[in-house]
């Protein structure tokens, strides 16, 4: 019996790199040989292409809940398109929206717009918010979610303070599921107010105040305090959240449980770039040096890093044009994903089976979900086709999220993802994504 689908070309696991023809029937990968196999379609990625897992990505904002009082910025409709154009087949959405995700029936609510609105093409799962008031809901919301969000600085009202860390990560304990965590200390970032108020500090000065505001001592303070709590509940599965600050490595090195993620911004800008682009670059945490983007980008190339997420945030131009110190925090990440990730390859050096870990394997390994994450029969046929030698330069009229901006745009890369494959469906095709 034919294959519904057949793709050929070079397959990227995180351990290997093979020719090979992969069968999919009913949207699961059925076969894989290097040649003979026969199929109803067939998509042939050229010698310029990498075929790779599906592109998890465990941390975006897709803004959208029950309320719609945010879907302006996003909503699942479109923050699908720009996933699927970015070569993102699975998305995790944090809870820190107007209706923040604090308890099952807002989650459900919020599955049930996603499923609608994504039609299908897409799976987008669920982060659960912790809160000083909600612990005794976490255990009720297990079964809606994938993880549990800790936030140790202000957001949107989901913030904990110090003495109920452990508690937070005890109740997500009894679920057996991950917590991330928002790992920024709330106390120092006030204290760091009141001394700029007290020094008369122009608040607005070319946009450096806001990395003034919220210190590398800020994350490291609540990454120690994270590690500490945790040691009392080893079996937890801890994230460390958009790591901006290379020391934070260097201290949850020891810790097995325990892992970090990086976003594009962190590896592509500096707090310096800040000054050109102003609040178009601020995000939480704030950009930092050079010296250290360049000791997180060495930490992706050797392997320190366990996920790349985008951290997708997006707000209006006009949102972002404001004074820094008013903007909203955070950058579209999601339709430049695929993108991103061949900057990597081809420009630093990051190799394709290391990518396939930080983009694929790892996020599935840690979310649970064992039908994805690796090309090989019995899994998903969840496909990201990167072409490394398809160069771009990112402009807004060929993005698909609703804010219609990036960081990025003017930048060139030297790669795009050439087709983005669901459960065995060709969804995008270069810049066309059928939705």
């Amino acid at each position: 019996m034919p294959n519904d689908l057949i793709v050929e070309g070079r397959v990227v696991n995180p351990d290997g790199i093979y020719e090979a023809q992969i069968g999919i029937q009913g949207g699961y990968i059925t076969e894989i040989k290097k040649q003979g196999l026969k199929g109803e379609r067939k998509v042939e990625a050229p010698r310029s292409c990498l075929i790779f897992p599906g592109f998890i990505d465990i941390h975006a904002h897709l803004r959208e809940d029950s309320s719609h009082k945010w879907d302006y910025k996003e909503d699942f409709k479109s923050g699908t398109a720009a996933a699927l154009h970015g070569g993102i087949t699975t998305v995790v959405d944090m809870p820190n929206t107007p209706l923040p995700g604090i308890n099952s029936e807002r989650i459900r609510k919020k599955n049930e717009l996603a499923r609608s609105k994504s039609k299908g093409l897409i799976d987008i799962f669920f982060c659960a918010g912790v809160t000083e008031s909600n612990m005794n809901a976490i255990a009720e919301m297990q079964k809606e979610v994938v993880a549990y969000k800790i936030y140790l600085a202000e957001t949107g009202g989901l913030y904990i303070r110090d003495e109920t860390l452990p508690k937070a990560i005890k109740a997500v304990e009894a679920t057996s599921k991950p917590a991330v965590v928002h790992c920024e200390d709330q106390r120092i970032i006030e204290k760091k107010k009141e001394e700029l108020h007290a020094t008369g500090e122009e608040w607005s000065r070319k946009g450096i105040i806001h990395s003034e505001l919220r210190p590398p001592e800020a994350e490291l303070s609540a990454v120690k305090k994270v590690l500490a709590a945790a040691s009392a509940s080893a079996d937890t599965k801890i994230n460390i959240a958009h790591v901006s600050v290379y020391e934070t490595l260097r201290i949850i090195r020891r810790y097995k449980k325990v892992h970090c993620e990086v976003t594009p911004h962190h590896l592509f800008f500096n707090k310096n770039d800040v000054l050109a682009k102003k609040a178009f670059l601020k995000t939480n945490p704030p950009l930092r040096t050079e010296e250290n983007r360049r000791r997180l980008l060495e930490a992706v190339k050797e392997g320190e890093i366990d996920f790349l997420v985008t951290d997708h945030a997006p707000h209006t131009k006009e949102e972002k044009a404001r004074d820094i110190l008013e903007a909203p925090a955070g950058v579209p990440n999601l339709d430049t994903y695929g993108n991103f990730v061949a900057w990597l390859i081809v420009c630093c050096d990051v190799h394709p089976e290391l990518i396939s870990r930080v983009c694929s394997y790892n996020p599935a390994l840690f979310l649970g979900l064992d039908d994805r994450g690796r090309i090989e029969v019995g899994k998903r046929a969840n496909l990201t086709i990167l072409d490394i030698q398809k160069q771009v330069k990112i402009s807004s009229e060929h993005l698909y999220t609703k804010c219609a901006w990036s960081p990025f745009e003017g930048y060139e890369f030297p790669g795009a993802v050439r087709h983005t494959i669901f459960n065995g469906v060709a969804v995008s095709e270069d810049d066309e994504v059928r939705i």
